[in-house]
């Protein structure tokens, strides 16, 4: 659920997804992904209640995310930092299911980056699919070409400010943005953690 109200978007959840399938987990043993990845952890509810700014502002400098929850998606899900606790890729390491998610050791489901299944419905020029615990949204966005930005087209973030539909408007401001290349969603925080 999402309720603006008085200069603030608090966003609660289950922590499971709207509209999605998750995959089993534990990873049987016959399963061939039981070879690269042997999650052990079950998915369960997972409660995410948390208020940030409408209006967030640019923090004094840029902010290491840390490992853990450094966002929600609209779906319900919990966005993790893009490492694992070894500091690797998570998506490049760690398997994930049809919707690029999976459970950590206390059940919660979550995702490293945005997920396929999100990132390919996303067909508009701007579509926020989450916000960062800063604030700030976290956008699909997609040229003339139907392509994403790439690294090089974002900041050290992996943000930038343009136009983005937001709350039923076409505002300028700052955002993160999806890619298909590390780290996927937020590099760091542009705003201050909330």
């Amino acid at each position: 659920d999402e309720v603006v109200a008085d200069g603030s978007r608090t966003i609660t959840s289950n922590g499971l997804p709207v509209d999605e399938v998750t995959g089993t987990f534990p990873i049987a043993a016959d399963d061939p992904a039981f070879s690269y990845d042997r999650n052990p952890n079950s998915i369960a509810a997972t409660e995410i209640a948390k208020t940030l700014p409408v209006a967030p502002g640019a923090g004094a400098a840029p902010t290491c995310v840390g490992q853990g929850t450094i966002g929600v998606r609209k779906n319900g899900v919990a966005l993790y930092a893009p490492v694992d606790e070894r500091n690797r890729d998570a998506v490049a390491y760690e398997t994930q299911d049809q919707c690029d998610g999976h459970p950590q050791q206390a059940s919660t489901y979550h995702y490293h980056d945005i997920p396929s299944c999100i990132r390919d419905a996303a067909t508009g020029a701007s579509t926020v699919v989450g916000f960062a615990y800063d604030g700030y949204p976290i956008v699909v966005e997609r040229d003339a070409a139907g392509d994403l930005p790439t690294n090089a087209d974002l900041d050290e973030c992996h943000g930038r400010t343009s136009p983005i539909e937001l709350d039923g408007e076409v505002r300028t401001i700052y955002h993160y943005s999806a890619t298909h290349e590390f780290p996927y969603a937020i590099g760091c925080f542009h705003g201050t953690a909330a």
